[in-house]
């Protein structure tokens, strides 16, 4: 019973938050101007069915709610920008909680928690990304489902970094190059850090002259505390590409980590291929049919696992605050002899 008053308790209070930003979103004259107040929430569906080598069946079919975002940003001057976005699903949660400081083109910088700069796909909100799940190479390796577990699931961790771009004179309106380095706790979302090294974040884009292309290329120079070392290895890196306009999304990268467990050293790999291309539909509606390609590899001291998923998708906005996905993915794991499927319905409201 006193579970049950809670949770209802939770849902009361969430509603009212909800309810309240949606209020100040529609009447901005009662809040400053260089304050913006949103979010959206995530409803989903999800079926899944293998068959495993006994010849049984594991299923499973469940509703849940994916998301329940409420963002809150502004700049409170040309160079000071700051974020607060949080998630009331399950435990409420802070997701960001960071400031900008913006000097120039060339130097910037950002303090507090936010998305470390791993990987081209871990930089998307989930109303950008083409899948309703990630690649599992990036929900393994850039923090959503992290093989090192604990608060890394959200692709975010603790720390101050230094961006920009250079060689932005070159007759286009486009910098050919955006770096980012950051120095982090490692230990991922509100979480203080576990031991006294800090991890090494980087990344570079290229636009090599053209501003719809980018060649990028990152890596994290970490460590873990592993319950016998403190300061084991967690060294991962990743190179990759994206051609994006209005039209074509086409993007693929390369993920390697190298990690130190008690039990001894385990590498994983992989990479995905994602395209998907928007049709315009009346005079707000557009849909996106998208098709991925998942490769997965994991090669320990005691195991060596490898998957590979095909998934084929279809991305639809009625409208800019509405959204629907459908995605039909093909799982093939080593560990069963058959395939399995897993079939996802998601509807997003934004506000």
């Amino acid at each position: 019973m006193k579970t049950t008053i809670i949770k209802i308790s939770r849902t009361i209070v969430l509603a009212a938050i909800l309810a309240g930003a949606w209020s100040v979103s529609n009447a901005q004259s009662k809040i400053p101007g260089y304050l913006s107040v949103g979010g959206w929430i995530d409803g989903q569906y999800s079926y899944e069915r293998q068959e495993n080598n006994n010849k049984g069946v594991e299923a499973s079919s469940t509703f849940h709610t994916r998301r329940a975002r409420l963002d809150v940003k502004g700049g409170i001057t040309n160079n000071i920008e700051f974020r607060l976005q949080a998630d009331f699903t399950g435990t409420p949660k802070m997701i960001d909680a960071f400031v900008k400081c913006k000097v120039n083109k060339q130097i910037n910088f950002e303090l507090g928690q936010f998305k470390t700069p791993f990987t081209l796909e871990n930089q998307y909100s989930p109303l950008n990304q083409e899948g309703i799940d990630n690649a599992i190479v990036i929900n393994k390796l850039a923090g959503f489902s992290d093989v090192l577990g604990g608060k890394r699931g959200a692709g975010r961790d603790i720390g101050i970094m230094l961006y920009g771009t250079a060689f932005d004179d070159n007759g286009a309106s486009f910098p050919l190059l955006g770096y980012y380095l950051g120095v982090f706790n490692g230990s991922g979302i509100n979480t203080k850090d576990d031991n006294q090294s800090k991890d090494i974040v980087g990344r570079i884009d290229i636009h090599p002259f053209v501003k719809e292309l980018t060649l990028s290329a990152s890596g994290v120079r970490g460590t873990h505390n592993n319950g016998v070392e403190k300061n084991a290895r967690n060294n991962r890196y990743s190179f990759g590409g994206e051609y994006k306009d209005d039209a074509l999304t086409l993007r693929s990268e390369f993920v390697h980590a190298d990690i130190q467990y008690a039990s001894g050293a385990t590498k994983y790999q992989g990479f995905y291929v994602v395209a998907g291309y928007w049709f315009p539909i009346g005079e707000s509606a557009k849909m996106r049919p998208v098709v991925r390609y998942d490769n997965y590899n994991e090669i320990g001291a005691t195991q060596k696992n490898k998957q590979n998923n095909y998934m084929f998708g279809l991305d639809f906005w009625p409208e800019s605050h509405l959204r629907f996905q459908l995605n039909y993915t093909l799982l093939n794991r080593d560990k069963y002899n058959k395939p399995g499927h897993l079939l996802q319905a998601m509807f997003s409201v934004k506000f």
